[in-house]
């Protein structure tokens, strides 16, 4: 299945070359034409500059991203992620739970495992899923921060079965394994991640095989 995946990302690599040249090659003697013929204003020719200034940086991000697009990217999931767990807990328990839970931005309280314990017992969390995964990616998340990534693994796998397609929790998973050195169980959960290539970005496929990669490596 990786083969397959880096075959069809080479081949989507020289396409876009091509497409890429050949925009080019087609914009750059659009311009010379008409510039040659006169019949073109300066100010749209400066609109004409603009708009393939954005669209390379875009092309290239998209198509052709570098390490920092991966990182950036994956830090703007995560983020979108969180505020969606802080937006569950404070619109379906309110405010006063979410202030038992975390102390500031991506802050836990100290007694916070306690409570969401507490939360996961309860009938009518379980009958709510998008409550229940918040619940049980909040706590993971509270011992991954404070080291113990072995007692998140089973709050994340309980979380996935709720949302099998979370990609955010997937890869939570998959590191928390790395963490403690089970690459097999890592590697697993990469290649979970690659068997829907059509629901990632280049950019989050570029990152997950480098990961996979690297553990593969050790």
């Amino acid at each position: 299945m990786i083969e397959e995946d880096k075959k069809r990302r080479l081949k989507k690599l020289i396409v876009m070359v091509i497409v890429i040249f050949a925009a080019l090659v087609g914009a750059s003697y659009l311009v010379y034409s008409l510039l040659s013929s006169g019949r073109i204003h300066p100010l749209g020719l400066l609109v004409l500059a603009a708009v393939i200034s954005i669209a390379i940086p875009m092309i290239r991000s998209n198509f052709f991203p570098s390490d920092r697009d991966c990182a950036t990217e994956y830090a703007f999931h995560e983020q979108r992620l969180e505020k969606e767990i802080i937006q569950q807990i404070n619109d379906t328990l309110g405010p006063d739970a979410l202030n038992r839970v975390f102390s500031g931005p991506d802050q836990y309280q100290a007694s916070a495992a306690e409570y969401l314990g507490q939360l996961l017992e309860q009938e009518n969390v379980r009958q709510n899923p998008d409550l229940h995964f918040a619940l049980l990616l909040s706590l993971a998340r509270f011992h991954e921060k404070n080291g113990d990534p072995q007692s998140g693994i089973p709050l994340i796998k309980a979380a996935l079965a709720i949302k099998p397609q979370q990609f955010v929790a997937r890869m939570h998973l998959a590191g928390n394994y790395e963490w403690i050195g089970s690459t097999e169980d890592a590697r697993r959960h990469y290649r979970i991640v690659l068997e829907h290539p059509e629901t990632l970005s280049g950019a989050m496929k570029k990152l997950v095989a480098t990961n996979l990669k690297n553990v593969q490596d050790k």
